[in-house]
């Protein structure tokens, strides 16, 4: 009969040092970061950084909260500004006869008005908030125009003349009234009609977002912003972080606390 196979040998025992060099090495880290993080904190730094830094999520992530509230209840649109002009629009109608060899005259409808045309932006669209150094730089959706134009018909002037061969001066006038409104439509988008309204519309909507700057800035004196700069996507400074910091306050918060 073959004897029993010998027991394992027991594991070796660490000594104690091993586990107290360890807690003294975490200690010793834990001390020297504490230290350094008083040290910042003593010093103005850290608090200056917290403040500035929870200051910007809270100001960013309250608006965009707001926003999507308003969009969600079909408060979607912020009306920007409004344009009165007078608008002119005209209708020719030239006939000719024989591949243009006989020349039969032309008809002339006009109609003059003035025409109130009305800005917009979609809530619902992209907005980007950055705060940095008391300045909060917004680059808002795109400026869009309310449709259909008014057209204040008290004002209405028309005019048709026929040509010396025509007979439809009527008729050419009532196809331009019925034309009216998607003319007026069109020219409500030119990038001409838009710019007369750029920067009223500008300062509506940076008195829109003043009012959860100034109600996140009372809750968080430190940092506090000064001055708000709005941008369109269509301009440069929507791409570019230098031209942007080159742009004046569209609305100086001290100024408007004075």
């Amino acid at each position: 009969m073959s004897d029993p196979d010998p027991a394992p040998p027991p594991p070796p025992r660490r000594g104690p040092g091993c586990f107290t060099t360890l807690g003294l090495i975490f200690l010793a880290l834990l001390l020297i970061g504490g230290a350094v993080m008083w040290k910042l904190v003593d010093s103005g730094f850290g608090l200056k950084w917290l403040a500035a830094n929870f200051q910007k999520q809270t100001i960013t992530e309250s608006f965009r909260e707001n926003v999507r509230r308003i969009a969600s209840t079909h408060g979607d649109v912020l009306e920007l500004a409004t344009l009165d002009t007078e608008e002119t629009v005209t209708k020719f109608d030239t006939k000719t006869l024989f591949n243009d060899a006989l020349y039969l005259g032309t008809t002339t409808a006009e109609i003059r008005a003035m025409v109130v045309y009305r800005y917009h932006l979609k809530l619902s669209d992209e907005w980007k908030l950055t705060l940095e150094n008391g300045r909060c730089v917004v680059v808002a959706p795109a400026i869009r125009p309310s449709l259909p134009p008014a057209i204040r018909t008290e004002t209405m002037e028309k005019k048709a003349e026929a040509g010396w061969l025509r007979f439809n001066a009527a008729e050419n006038m009532a196809e331009l009234e019925k034309g009216l409104t998607s003319i007026l439509e069109r020219r409500a988008a030119v990038p001409g009609k838009i710019k007369h309204v750029r920067e009223a519309s500008r300062l509506s909507v940076a008195k829109f977002v003043q009012n959860w700057v100034l109600k996140e800035q009372r809750q968080h004196e430190q940092g506090a912003i000064r001055e708000i700069v709005v941008i369109f996507p269509d301009e440069p400074a929507a791409t570019n972080p230098a031209e942007a910091a080159k742009l004046p306050a569209t609305l100086n918060l001290e100024t408007v606390a004075d």
